[in-house]
């Protein structure tokens, strides 16, 4: 959104004031089209063409999709973006800001490439490696999700921040006020949303994907948390969080108000529980074969935690979207063998969300 006199907005101010401390970030330079489905037009200068596949785009260049169409841009840097139908993207390339001017998109950036910062319209959203989802709708609402990785901060117009957890997702209205923080259950949303399915190959990060999606189940299998409706979450059918699930996952609002699974929460507030049975009523799996075996449920939280920062105390490496890689620097892409961290990310956290900070606080 832009505002009238074509000033910067305190909330990409004080990121960018983060990102300026960072000496090791890698620049995104360039893409290119690595898939191309339907209409997706390349703007370069004043010449706007069809896309195709290999072409590169630079940080000159806009991208546009149209209905039912899709795209993948691999960068140089090793980072994967996949757009969704009707988007609008570009990007600024030693800052590491992609711009979404509208539409829906999905990114893994590899750890230790200097993170990625999704700026909705004056609002952002930051990582400083790991996979995230990203929505900005036509009224100006902007989402941000993380979905595997270190945990996230979404910037506020005011400056004010709020982390949100992988699994977790933050929707700000464009009419202002405290983000709306939901739990989405990953494994739904990687079955359904198109920017998984309309892909023949996966995206990087799928283990660790599914490793947050076992930990989810995990904790609804022990009572901690428990799957909910639109409803538990405290959605309604014109909600910007409900809107904006519904463009990542293709579902209309009203399937998304019917289901009872889509959500994740506290045991002691989801309609969906059978009190005093230990089980919720409704399955957490889209289909049967997706839950976990025993052997992939103990090592998910090993999985999660390796691409945690240390819980102990040392040297961060600050990245260009304000995060931090590992004390000692190690990349813990999708795949990677670095050893787990001791964290345990085990309890459904709430987010925190912070006063406007001095300009050199870390993400």
């Amino acid at each position: 959104m832009k505002n009238k006199y074509n000033l910067i907005p305190l909330g990409i101010l004080l990121a960018l004031a983060t990102a300026q401390t960072c000496l090791a970030a890698k620049e995104l330079k360039s893409g290119s089209f690595a898939v191309v489905k339907s209409k997706v037009e390349h703007t370069q200068g004043t010449t706007k063409s069809m896309a195709k596949e290999k072409e590169t785009v630079d940080e000159k260049s806009v991208v546009d999709t149209g209905a039912a169409s899709f795209t993948q841009l691999d960068f140089s840097d090793a980072s994967v973006l996949r757009l969704g139908a009707n988007t609008q993207f570009s990007f600024q390339s030693k800052e590491r800001i992609i711009k979404l001017e509208g539409g829906s998109m999905i990114m893994n950036v590899p750890p230790g490439n200097g993170g990625i910062m999704v700026d909705g319209g004056g609002v952002t959203g930051a990582v400083s490696g790991t996979t995230i989802m990203a929505n900005m709708s036509a009224q100006g609402n902007f989402s941000f999700m993380v979905l595997e990785g270190s945990p996230g901060k979404v910037t506020a117009r005011d400056g004010s921040i709020t982390e949100i957890s992988p699994g977790q997702m933050a929707t700000l209205d464009a009419a202002g006020g405290a983000p709306k923080v939901i739990a989405v259950n990953m494994d739904s949303l990687r079955d359904i949303s198109p920017l998984f399915s309309e892909f023949e190959s996966a995206m990087p990060g799928n283990e660790k994907i599914q490793a947050v999606a076992d930990l989810q189940a995990e904790d609804i299998q022990t009572d901690l948390g428990s799957l909910q409706g639109p409803a538990g979450a405290g959605l309604t059918g014109t909600s910007p969080a409900l809107l904006a699930l519904s463009a990542l996952t293709g579902l209309s609002v009203n399937t998304i108000l019917g289901s009872n699974n889509m959500f994740v929460g506290d045991a002691s507030t989801a309609a969906g529980a059978e009190a005093g049975s230990g089980q919720n009523s409704t399955p957490l799996y889209v289909s049967e074969n997706s839950a976990p075996s025993d052997s992939r449920q103990a090592s998910a939280a090993a999985i999660v935690a390796s691409s945690l920062p240390p819980s102990s105390s040392g040297a961060d490496v600050n990245t260009a979207a304000g995060g931090g890689a590992d004390a000692a620097g190690t990349d813990t892409a999708a795949g990677g063998n670095s050893a787990p961290d001791t964290q345990q990310p085990r309890t459904l956290q709430q987010p925190a969300t912070t006063p406007t900070p001095g300009l050199a606080t870390p993400l």
